[in-house]
């Protein structure tokens, strides 16, 4: 019998993680997941549109209701300068975080010809270029030799082709490529670096109604529903925690098994 402890390997206490990207619901309830666990969590928007900088201020005040330590921040993620300073911030009043979840989303849904320079620009931008600018100012703020925890939620449409989805499948795909990468970069340095990968959430734009029988969609999703925020909760507690402290560098898809059907 192995003498590992289970609970304590999921335990986040005294560690310090930030969220970025509120666009969606999976920045709360990641955010939240983690503070249940016991780790302080700070909340950063990835752009500055208002709703979702008000949806940062809002799980943190849900994050400082569960006894945690938290600090909440307006980040533009397409500016490296921006997203460097942000951090240096946080790092002065919160701490350095040991675990970077990287939210941030910009989803397009558009044919090929009709996909404009400014659009293209800004799905890049959001998805992939905010990703390198996070997770470079992250590796920055990192102490040596203590163990961290990079994680991308991408989709699953990085890997999987589908018509009207050029533009936002390259800037995912472009995500699982620094994964990958980043895995063989920082992992001497105790860093592992992973994917969250969706499938058709509920939050997808035009995924359609929810009713089975006159949604087409759900008959190809072997679950027979769309994913929640909550699906994504438990998946990035594990790969933030001491127990992923071997799993680095692969994609875990919560797509209700459908990159399997199609």
């Amino acid at each position: 019998m192995t003498d590992w402890e289970r609970k304590p390997a999921f335990d986040l206490s005294g560690k310090k993680a930030l969220v970025v990207g509120c666009g969606n619901p999976a920045g709360r309830a990641i955010a939240l997941a983690l503070a249940e666990c016991g780790a302080d969590v700070a909340v950063a928007s990835a752009t500055l549109d208002g709703d979702e900088v008000m949806a940062a201020k809002r799980a943190s005040k849900q994050i400082a209701a569960l006894g945690r330590a938290t600090f909440s921040q307006g980040w533009d993620v397409t500016l490296p300068t921006n997203v460097q300073v942000g951090l240096k911030q946080l790092v002065k009043e919160f701490g350095k975080p040991s675990i970077l979840v990287f939210n941030a989303d910009a989803p397009l849904s558009r044919q090929l010809e009709k996909v404009t320079d400014a659009e293209f620009g800004r799905v890049t931008q959001v998805n992939l270029a905010g990703a390198f600018y996070a997770a470079r100012s992250f590796a920055k703020e990192l102490e040596p030799g203590t163990p961290a925890r990079l994680i991308f939620v991408t989709s699953m449409f990085a890997e999987r082709g589908i018509e009207n989805m050029t533009a936002y499948s390259a800037a995912k795909g472009g995500v699982h490529g620094l994964m990958a990468a980043l895995s063989q970069e920082l992992g001497p340095r105790g860093v592992t670096v992973n994917c969250i990968a969706t499938g058709w959430m509920e939050w997808t734009p035009s995924r359609g109604l929810d009713d089975i029988g006159q949604n087409r969609l759900l008959r190809f999703i072997p679950m027979k529903r769309f994913g929640t925020a909550e699906d994504l909760a438990g998946l990035a507690v594990l790969l933030a925690s001491d127990a992923s402290g071997y799993l680095n560098g692969q994609v875990f898809h919560v797509d209700g098994g459908v990159t399997g059907h199609i």
